[in-house]
């Protein structure tokens, strides 16, 4: 009962009337879309990334990683399984700051360090985690606040109330 209650909580659609979501959908969305593509495009960023992370399997991660980011990207552009896919953004972006931004705290990255200062330390960390730091606060807006009106979400719980 417990786990049924917790999925039900993810993958609740939420019935909200604010029309302005749609902005943060498409600002957190749009990231990760070219994010995920820049993962196929270069390979420093894909590829050559999760390689130097220590990944065993560093084409298998960046295809999947890449992948989600496009086709999960699109989908919360749209308001498609905008709370669940919020959820697993949310665990990328502190899995990501995790790998790739904490090593910056003391100097440990195996990653290229930043082209000028702070190269290490609070600050690098600070300048270099915007991104991620952006992106989590957005998925969690959306987490928490649902896809909004103007989602596919919101349309396909309509047609599913009415059956």
């Amino acid at each position: 009962m417990f786990i049924k209650n917790i999925f039900d909580y993810i993958f609740r659609i939420e019935d909200t009337e604010a029309r302005y979501n749609i902005i943060i959908r498409i600002l957190a969305g749009g990231v990760f879309v070219w994010e995920g593509i820049i993962k196929f495009l270069y390979v420093n960023q894909g590829v050559g990334r999760f390689t130097k992370l220590g990944f065993l399997h560093p084409e298998m991660a960046a295809f999947f990683i890449g992948g989600l980011e496009i086709l999960g990207g699109t989908m919360l552009i749209l308001g498609i399984l905008t709370k669940p896919l919020s959820f697993v953004f949310i665990i990328q972006m502190l899995v990501a700051m995790y790998l790739t931004k904490l090593p910056l705290l003391f100097g440990t990255s195996p990653l290229l360090p930043p082209q000028a200062p702070p190269i290490f330390g609070i600050w690098a960390v600070l300048h270099e985690i915007r991104s991620e730091y952006s992106q989590l606060l957005g998925c969690l807006f959306l987490y928490l606040s649902g896809p909004g009106k103007l989602s596919l979400d919101l349309i396909l719980k309509k047609r599913l109330l009415r059956a």
